[in-house]
C-alpha cells in the first residue's frame, strides 16, 4: 500500500528522501547523548521539507498517510545509510562488529543480506551460515541469521543466534529487542519481559523497549506496570517527533477503556498524574 501511495505522488521519490536523510544522520556527532531522538529528527525534518502538506501534516504522527512515509523511508535508511548503522548499533560506538576482516566472511554476509531484502530467506540463512563458520565472531552476522530464523519460523535457532551475538557483544541493541520479540512470539512472556527490561537498562531513551514491556506486563495481568511502561514510551516517542506515538497513544486509550470497563479508572489517573500528563478520555 505503501509502495503504490509513493507511485501516485509525482513529489516523492524515497531514495530521494533516504539521501538527504542520511546526509542529515551523518552530521550527528558520535558523542551525541540522544542519537536516536537527532535521528528521529532527521527523518521528520526531512519529510515535513518535502512531502507536500496535504500529504504530510503538521504533526506529521496523527497523520496515517505520514506514518506510513515514516516508516518506509526508515526501512530504506536501516537498509542504506551506512551512518545510521553506525550510530545506532550500540551506544559505545563499537561498530566493529558491523563487519568481518575475513573476506569470504564479508562476501558471504553481503549475499546474505541481499537475498534477506528479497525475501529469499532460505538462501539468506544458508548465506549467514557460511559467514559465521568463516567468522565466528562475525556479530552483525549472527544478528541477521537470528532474523532469518525468525522469519522462517525457526524461533529455537533463531533465539540461539541471538544469543550468540549477546555473546560476543553483550549489549547489543539488535539482539536484545529480537529476543523479546522471539521469546513473546514463543509464548515465552517471562524470559520476553527480561529482555525487555535488559534492553530499557541499556538503551533508557529508546521508547521501543518500554512500549514492548509494557504490552507484555499489561497482558501479564501486571495492568499498572504495564500501562506506566506504555507511557513512558509514548512520552518518549513524542520527544523524538515519532510517528510511532500513535500507536503508543492508541494502546493506551484501549487500556483505558479497558480500566474502565473493570472499573479501575484510578490505575489509569494514577499513572497519568505521576507523569503530570493532561489526557482527556471520554
Amino acid at each position: 500500500m505503501v509502495g503504490s501511495m509513493f507511485a501516485q505522488e509525482k513529489n516523492l521519490n524515497i531514495e530521494s528522501l533516504s539521501s538527504e536523510s542520511c546526509n542529515c544522520i551523518e552530521k550527528i556527532s558520535a558523542a551525541e547523548k540522544h542519537k536516536n531522538q537527532a535521528v528521529n529528527k532527521c527523518l521528520s525534518e526531512t519529510i515535513a521539507k518535502n512531502i507536500p502538506t496535504d500529504i504530510a501534516s503538521a504533526k506529521g504522527a496523527e497523520d496515517s498517510r505520514s506514518e506510513e512515509i515514516y516508516k518506509l523511508l526508515e526501512n530504506h535508511l536501516i537498509d542504506h545509510c551506512k551512518a545510521l548503522k553506525s550510530l545506532l548499533f550500540t551506544e559505545t560506538e563499537d561498530v566493529g562488529h558491523a563487519s568481518s576482516k575475513n573476506v569470504l566472511a564479508q562476501l558471504a554476509y553481503d549475499d546474505g543480506m541481499d537475498y534477506l531484502k528479497e525475501e529469499d530467506i532460505l538462501n539468506a540463512i544458508e548465506k549467514f551460515k557460511k559467514a559465521v563458520l568463516l567468522d565466528p565472531e562475525f556479530v552483525y552476522a549472527w544478528d541477521n541469521l537470528g532474523v532469518s530464523y525468525r522469519k522462517n519460523d525457526q524461533l529455537d535457532l533463531a533465539v540461539e543466534a541471538y544469543q550468540k551475538s549477546l555473546k560476543l557483544h553483550p549489549n547489543g541493541k539488535l539482539p536484545l529487542i529480537n529476543l523479546a520479540v522471539v521469546y513473546n512470539l514463543a509464548g515465552n512472556q517471562e524470559k520476553s519481559s527480561e529482555y525487555y527490561q535488559k534492553y530499557c537498562e541499556y538503551f533508557p531513551e529508546d521508547p521501543e523497549g518500554y512500549y514492548g514491556l509494557g504490552l507484555i506486563e499489561y497482558s501479564a495481568g501486571n495492568l499498572e506496570s504495564g500501562l506506566d511502561h506504555l507511557v513512558h514510551s509514548f512520552i518518549l516517542y513524542s520527544a523524538q517527533q515519532s510517528p510511532y506515538r500513535s500507536d503508543a497513544a492508541g494502546k493506551i486509550g484501549y487500556i483505558y477503556n479497558d480500566l474502565k470497563s473493570k472499573n479501575q479508572t484510578e490505575i489509569f489517573d494514577r499513572v497519568v498524574n505521576k507523569y503530570d500528563l493532561k489526557i482527556k478520555m471520554n
